[in-house]
């Protein structure tokens, strides 16, 4: 039996091997799936752990000293010989600093720090301190309090009088390596205790609220020595000892251990108490969700292809037993019974499974180990778990049961049948009608339960299989709707000789369009496949924008006026800097942002806002700014009427540092007077707003029109502030005694009856415009603000725009300009946690001025959306890509045997119309419209389905493992580009079999092989 199968199979080799090639593809993917979903969970664990603060990650000590230190050095290198480190921890760090102390002045609260080597990790200006009496500051710090290298630095008690000899800063900006970055981050443990600290004041009050907290000092160990005990502290930093071998099973036993509350360590230098604030429990939750978020990621992958390789198997064998209907009938004769004969159809492709199982394991092994290597980390080790070993075996089982059915159907077959050349087609039998009705109802139900289920949900087994599913019934419906179009057209008088054979081919015969089922899924899971890869990675791009809006993202301790004012000096054209502050309000969270800088600047995701470019966004929720009045003396004329009384001008600015102020103007009595003021405008101020009260402002009696203006600055016409700052009336916290303003000449008429206040403000009347997140507009209505209070809270504000995303906050924030929220309004900016985006062409002396005001980087797009698409689901989602390429090679090889297998029927076919006078033209035109209109079927079917399961399904899986609330959800869609590339390249592939097909039928089709067969 043995000898007989593989006779047949050498005598059919093409067909054997192209059974073969999608047997060993099917137990492929069954190693391949599981085992790189494995090594990618592991390669996240490696690389999240690697990449993580190392706060979150890492351990701390502090070590009071027990006695008085002479040697502080000494003291660092007993500390760091005594500590038992845990294991899993790397090389530990230690620093001696002090307590912090208040200092003469306004230096605040100083505290000095001694770390070896700690010049060599930062970017210095002059020299490192040396010797006791020398200090380094942070360059933002010196400017501040005005210092310059060699001052003497008056600390009072009790650390004394040091002398400047250096100015530091922390290296950050893109011109910072990720080697050296990361060196840095390892040395300073956390780089935000660099970090200066300005004082909090808040609006209206008199005294501090919290102290400043400059940089640390740097200073010599021996500085320190003498020094009370108690003002002293040694801080010792271990990071995490992440192996590369690492197996993210044993990740929760690390977790156990760093959650164990640690015993204080007695040391013959003090006490070592852990202070520790590491996260790897919600780490580990992260890795384990990710693992599983892996598997569910490559399963339909795995899936489409095992299923359209058994598709593209149940199609070969079944032509494979149609030529061995002659050798099977001849068994039968010779007396062969019903068992022997199904062992003699089955040995064949029972011997192919056998020898792919072997040849697809060791395949699927050989391309995960590539894959591992080519996308992974070096030397992780490429795992083998169970759940491969049990879905080959789930696959070898499917191809064996898919060979026994093929085998049955062709069995099954009459005499009639047999003897016929070309097997006709006939009405499908009840019980297909039955499954393919079956199919069609599951279809739906499943199409309704997705487009019915909220977005973002969990994958199901239901998201799996719909692609697969929509395309089967698409597939169908082609196959059926070609045969019954050829049909119809048989009916009618032909046109031509080409036309009606390929017409009548098609309507005739059965297994020319056979192909067109497993050919449409084959473009279905093609198509499908790239636009999900496309659809995962746009998403990861509109996650990156949101956690780092911009090439590079500084965090800073400056109130926002002053990071407004700081980008303002520093990039005065507005190519490189903004100011950016987060700000959680009582009715909402809102990012404020200085945003006519926002195209320039940041990185706007066009997703966010479809069809609104970031030039719109800026052109909606910005206005026209007010003309400056510079000088330091402003002049102001005013006409008062006659039965009035006096009035004074109330003037509300802010200077170009950022700073609000009032100045009053007055008192004017009736008639026609001015009056003049001293401002604090030498470098310019903006007039946000003025009133007509009473002495210092208070409400008076007001009637009828006032004539505000003309306007000078230090003897300079500066009318223009009042004729083009769109001034409107006041309609919130104040008692509006005007009616109505309006422009005349070089001043503005304001009409107004009653008492209270005349009170304008500029270019800001009623609602304030600003972009609100999709979730925001959801909870709050477009019309928000001032739900509490109109002092120190968000103005009243309109949604203009709705967003799928802004940045730092998602879908839940609220995006609104700077210059827009403050007019004319106090708002408590201490609140807000300030950051400045830098665009990827900032100079790097722009950088380093960022640096030396204490300001370090905090994020960079680029790192943001490297660890995206390194995470285990993005990772994971790369085998559709590969399942995509091996898919369509399937259904090419495929159709490339099946073609060959027709061959030598269709020749014979061309050659009996060549016997009756049809031309050799002819018989060419009518091979390629008829492949041509089948494989055409196939291919707008495949593009159709994979297109529909795009819309259907991508917008309710899950395409990465979202984090945080404020990550913008996965938006549905179908890129025309990638679907005219997709539908570009299976036309061209078609195309050529088609034609190679149509030029083989008739180069050998002459009359001898008819006679020969007739023999």
């Amino acid at each position: 039996m043995i000898r007989v199968a593989l006779d047949g199979l050498r005598s059919r080799s093409l067909l054997s091997l192209g059974t073969l090639l999608l047997l060993v593809v099917a137990l492929g993917s069954a190693v391949l799936g599981p085992s790189f979903a494995a090594a990618v969970g592991n390669a996240y664990a490696v690389t999240r752990l690697e990449e993580e603060r190392n706060v979150l990650t890492g351990r701390t000590w502090e070590v009071r000293p027990s006695s008085a230190v002479d040697d502080p050095g000494a003291l660092l290198d007993d500390t760091l010989a005594q500590l038992v480190l845990p294991e899993d921890q790397h090389a530990a760090t230690a620093q001696l600093e002090t307590s912090r102390m208040l200092a003469p002045g306004a230096l605040g609260e100083v505290m000095l720090m001694a770390k070896p080597d700690a010049c060599a990790h930062l970017d210095l200006e002059g020299r490192c301190p040396a010797a006791p009496g020398e200090v380094s500051v942070l360059a933002g710090d010196a400017e501040e309090d005005g210092h310059e290298l060699g001052d003497r630095i008056d600390l009072g008690e009790p650390f004394g009088t040091l002398t400047l000899v250096g100015t530091y800063a922390y290296p950050s900006g893109p011109s910072v390596s990720p080697e050296r970055r990361e060196a840095l981050e390892d040395f300073w443990f956390e780089p935000g205790r660099l970090a200066s600290v300005p004082a909090t004041v808040r609006p209206g009050r008199q005294l501090t609220d919290v102290a400043r907290q400059p940089a640390p000092y740097l200073v010599a160990p021996d500085q320190l020595a003498g020094l009370a005990p108690s003002l002293l502290l040694v801080r010792v930093d271990s990071r995490i000892e992440v192996p590369t071998d690492l197996d993210a099973a044993d990740l929760p036993a690390i977790a156990e251990r760093a959650a164990a509350d640690p015993a204080p360590q007695q040391l013959a230098v003090g006490t070592a108490a852990e202070i520790s604030n590491n996260d790897l429990d919600g780490i580990v939750a992260d890795v384990e969700r990710e693992r599983r978020s892996a598997l569910l990621a490559v399963t339909p992958a795995v899936v489409s292809l095992v299923l359209v390789a058994l598709a593209l198997l149940s199609r070969l064998t079944s032509a494979a037993g149609e030529l061995r209907v002659p050798d099977l009938a001849l068994a039968s004769l010779r007396g062969a019974d019903r068992r022997r004969t199904w062992l003699l159809a089955l040995s064949e492709p029972l011997l192919l499974v056998a020898l792919a199982v072997p040849v697809g394991l060791a395949g699927g092994a050989a391309l995960t180990w590539a894959l591992v290597r080519a996308w992974l980390p070096a030397e992780l080790p490429v795992p083998v778990p169970a759940y491969a070993v049990l879905a080959s075996v789930a696959v070898v089982a499917c191809s064996i049961a898919v060979c026994v059915l093929s085998t049955r159907a062709v069995l099954a077959r009459s005499l009639a049948d047999q003897l016929s050349g070309q097997a006709r087609p006939r009405p499908a039998g009840r019980l297909a009608v039955l499954v393919a009705l079956a199919l069609v109802a599951l279809t739906l139900v499943l199409v309704v339960a997705a487009l019915t289920r909220p977005a973002g949900g969990a994958t199901d087994a239901a998201d799996l299989v719909l692609p697969l599913l929509i395309a089967a019934v698409l597939g169908l419906a082609a196959a059926g709707g070609t045969r019954a179009a050829a049909r119809a057209l048989a009916r009618r008088p032909a046109r031509g000789v080409a036309g009606f054979l390929a017409v009548r081919a098609v309507a005739r015969r059965s297994v020319g369009t056979l192909v067109v089922l497993p050919l449409t899924i084959a473009i279905a899971v093609v198509t499908f496949g790239a636009g999900t890869f496309d659809a995962a990675g746009a998403w990861r791009a509109s996650v990156a924008a949101t956690q780092a809006p911009a090439s590079t993202v500084w965090s800073s301790e400056l109130p926002m006026n002053e990071a407004v004012a700081l980008t303002h000096r520093l990039d005065p054209d507005g190519r490189w800097l903004m100011a950016t502050g987060t700000w959680n309000a009582q009715d909402g969270v809102y990012v404020v942002a200085d945003v006519p800088r926002l195209a320039s600047a940041s990185l706007w995701d066009p997703s966010w806002t479809p069809g609104h470019s970031v030039d719109d966004v800026v052109a909606l929720i910005t206005r026209p700014p007010t003309p400056l009045l510079t000088g330091a003396r402003l002049r102001l004329g005013m006409t008062v009427p006659r039965a009035a009384g006096q009035v004074t001008v109330e003037m509300r600015m802010r200077t170009s540092g950022g700073d609000t102020f009032n100045t009053y103007v007055g008192p004017f009595g009736p008639g026609t007077s001015t009056a003049t003021e001293r401002v604090p405008c030498g470098r310019g101020c903006t007039v946000e707003g003025f009133a007509l009260a009473g002495p210092a402002g208070l409400p008076t009696e007001l009637s009828g029109e006032y004539v505000v203006g003309p306007l000078e600055a230090d003897g300079t016409d500066a009318s223009d502030v009042l004729t083009r700052g769109d001034w409107h009336l006041v309609d919130e916290g104040v008692t509006q005694a005007a009616q109505d303003v309006r422009v005349d000449g070089a001043g503005l008429v304001v009409t107004a009856d009653g008492t209270g206040k005349a009170a304008l403000t500029s270019g800001m009347g009623g609602l304030r415009p600003v972009v609100a997140g999709r979730e925001a507009v959801d909870r709050l209505g477009r019309v928000a603000g001032a739900a509490t209070s109109t002092v120190g809270g968000p103005p009243p504000s309109e949604a203009v725009l709705v967003a799928e995303s802004v940045p730092f906050l998602g879908p839940e924030g609220v995006l609104i300009d700077y210059s827009v929220l403050t007019t004319n309004r106090t708002v408590y900016e201490e609140e807000f946690e300030v950051r400045v985006l830098a665009a990827a062409d900032t100079p790097e002396q722009v950088t380093t001025a960022l640096a030396g005001q204490g300001l370090a980087v905090e994020r960079v797009y680029a790192q943001e959306r490297d660890r995206l698409d390194g995470t285990a689901y993005a990772l994971a989602l790369r085998l559709y890509l590969v399942a995509s390429i091996l898919v369509l090679l399937m259904a090419v090889a495929g159709l490339v045997v099946t073609t060959a297998i027709q061959l030598p029927g269709r020749r014979m076919d061309a050659a009996a119309l060549s016997v009756v006078g049809v031309r050799r033209r002819s018989v060419l035109s009518s091979v390629a419209v008829e492949q041509v209109v089948v494989l055409g079927a196939a291919a707008v079917a495949g593009l159709l389905a994979g297109a529909a399961a795009q819309l259907i399904v991508l917008g309710r899986i899950t395409l990465g493992q979202v984090e945080e609330a404020s990550w913008p959800r996965v938006v549905a869609r179908i890129d025309p580009v990638l679907l005219s590339g997709t539908a570009l390249v299976v036309a061209v592939l078609l195309g050529t079999v088609a034609l190679l097909s149509a030029w083989a039928t008739v180069r050998q089709a002459r009359g001898a092989s008819l006679r020969e067969k007739a023999r």
